[in-house]
């Protein structure tokens, strides 16, 4: 279900969706600019809003985004030690912030006309559990399997998101770069269209422009963003004995092991990325730049590989490229001088995430945010 629903020719609504919802959230942002500019930081900037939107996109409207946020957050933090078996006793600020969220989608799937607005994702989840020619699921199972994949989508977009711009104000030209091209692209636009409305009032106008404008560098640095700022596993099972990895006698594993594929290891890799595979870098994904000489593409695989790769890559990637060129469209964002940077490189990421998705930072980013014209 998970795939088809998903599948690049078919996530176009949720897509949209989260166009309307982000919209929605920079108006709610652009209203907190009283002055001539905003001294904020960029989780409540980049990170909340985001969260909000997605939540919309995925279960509709209705639901409480704002009041399950903090939940969330605490949920999130605790992920890596459930993943990692750690005792209920050392969890149980995360157990309770879990059972918050599910409670909220328990009582949210019991309100009527709470699917007006759901995605295809959710209906069909709700309606195959509820079927009556299976043995159903009790509201209770089905809120936590719903709340499984919205922690998944919340835990790694929003922060993709947030790095998308985190990364660049710590470049030395900022965003200035994607300022240009984005304007360039909107100028191109709108004289090819010139009734286009991209103010955000036609969505759809806004959405046919994300979708066809020719936007190269920013889709570089939300790749690019994603393979620095990632660490997933990829977990098998070895199934017979005598298997081997690509034939090597001295990697040979017996049934019933398990294996932890590191994908962060190979993005960071110098003899695949280069000499400069633990730097950020823009444009890295400009034209050729993850083939090799030889013409063989990278291994780029923030979202898994194989038979587990993520479901969601496609409502990911292009669900992030598109907000993060409505940010921006709206916003001058820099970094606030009145208060310490976080340090750059790989010092910004809160590395006792490991294989857990997308990392945190290590602390808030300061930033000062101003209305573009």
């Amino acid at each position: 279900m998970h795939y088809r629903i998903l599948a690049a020719s078919n996530v176009a609504p949720m897509i949209d969706a989260l166009i309307m919802h982000a919209v929605d959230g920079i108006k709610e942002l652009r209203s907190k600019i009283t002055g001539s500019q905003w001294c904020t930081t960029l989780e409540e900037f980049a990170h909340k809003p985001i969260y909000k939107a997605i939540s919309g996109s995925m279960v509709g409207p209705r639901f409480p985004a704002e009041k399950s946020y903090d939940p969330f957050l605490v949920f999130d933090d605790y992920f890596p030690l459930f993943a990692a078996g750690a005792p209920a006793l050392f969890v149980q600020k995360g157990i309770r912030a879990r059972n918050q969220l599910i409670d909220m989608f328990e009582e949210y799937l019991g309100t009527p006309g709470w699917e007006e607005g759901a995605a295809e994702l959710i209906t069909a989840m709700v309606d195959g559990a509820r079927n009556e020619s299976n043995q159903s699921w009790t509201d209770r199972e089905l809120a936590a399997a719903i709340n499984s994949d919205f922690w998944a989508a919340n835990s790694n977009m929003s922060w993709g998101f947030f790095w998308c711009i985190g990364l660049m104000l710590h470049e030395p030209q900022s965003l200035a770069p994607l300022y240009e091209e984005i304007d360039a692209a909107r100028d191109f636009w709108s004289k090819a269209h010139p009734n286009a409305d991209l103010s955000g009032d036609s969505l759809t106008d806004l959405a046919e422009f994300l979708s066809n404008a020719s936007l190269p560098l920013i889709t570089s640095v939300v790749s690019e963003t994603l393979r620095v700022s990632s660490s997933s596993f990829s977990i098998r099972a070895v199934v017979e004995d005598g298997a081997t990895i690509n034939g090597y006698p001295q990697f040979e594993f017996s049934k019933g092991d398990v294996l932890i594929c590191q994908a962060r290891s190979v993005h960071l890799d110098q003899e695949i990325y280069g000499p400069d595979a633990a730097v950020f870098k823009p444009d890295r994904f400009l034209d050729s730049g993850i083939v090799t000489e030889g013409g063989v593409h990278r291994p780029f695989l923030p979202f898994g590989g194989g038979v587990s790769k993520c479901d969601g890559r496609h409502y990911a990637s292009k669900g992030c490229k598109f907000v993060f060129a409505l940010f921006l469209l709206n916003f001058d964002i820099k970094l606030d001088p009145a208060h310490d940077a976080p340090s750059s490189g790989s010092a910004l990421f809160d590395m006792t995430r490991i294989g857990s998705g997308v990392l945190h930072p290590t602390k808030p980013t300061h930033i000062l945010v101003s209305r573009r014209k």
